[in-house]
Parts: C-alpha cells; sequence; structure tokens
C-alpha cells in the first residue's frame, strides 16, 4: 500500500524511533538493552548447568538476578528520569491539561 493511499491524516501518524536526548537517559538505554542480552540464550547457556548455589539450582538463581535486576532499573530510571523532567519543564500530560474551574 503506497502513502497517498491512507489517506492525509493516517499520513501523520508515522510511526518513528524515538532516540533519547539526554546522557543518562542513553545510559539508561545501554544498561536496559544489556540487562535483555543477559537474559538471552547465549548468556542463558553459561548458567544452565547442574550446579546448586544458595539452594537454588543456578539456571534459577540467574533468572531472580534478571528480574530484580529490572526492577532495580526500572526505579533507578524512573527516579533519574523524573530529575530531567524536573529540569526542562512541563510534561506533555501537565501541559496538554486545561484549568477545569466548576
Amino acid at each position: 500500500m503506497a502513502d497517498n493511499d491512507i489517506g492525509p491524516a493516517a499520513q501523520k501518524l508515522r510511526t518513528r524511533f524515538i532516540t533519547p536526548r539526554s546522557r543518562r537517559a542513553r545510559w539508561l538505554l545501554l544498561a536496559f538493552m544489556l540487562l535483555l542480552a543477559a537474559g538471552c540464550w547465549p548468556v542463558i547457556m553459561l548458567f544452565n548447568r547442574p550446579v546448586v548455589a544458595g539452594g537454588l539450582p543456578l539456571m534459577a538463581l540467574w533468572s531472580y538476578v534478571i528480574v530484580f535486576a529490572s526492577v532495580a532499573l526500572m526505579a533507578l530510571a524512573n527516579q533519574l528520569l523524573a530529575k530531567d523532567r524536573d529540569n526542562t519543564g512541563p510534561r506533555h500530560d501537565q501541559a496538554s491539561e486545561e484549568s477545569r474551574e466548576p
């Protein structure tokens, strides 16, 4: 389907890749990508051994590490990026809200 077949309103809604604007956001993106890589098969293969550590198989322990690291990274990102939003001005949801008086 060509772009001219979808209509003018739909042409404005093209998807695009949004890149992080601050250095802090770039580092968080890199950390998230490394965390994703830690959960992929070549890395998991290193922990798929018949070893028990802390009463858990090594594979289960690695799964817990990835889950807790994901939660910690998301919490850290919320804290750090909230500081960026406070420094740059009103957020999108705040800027689009009109004052509503009864």
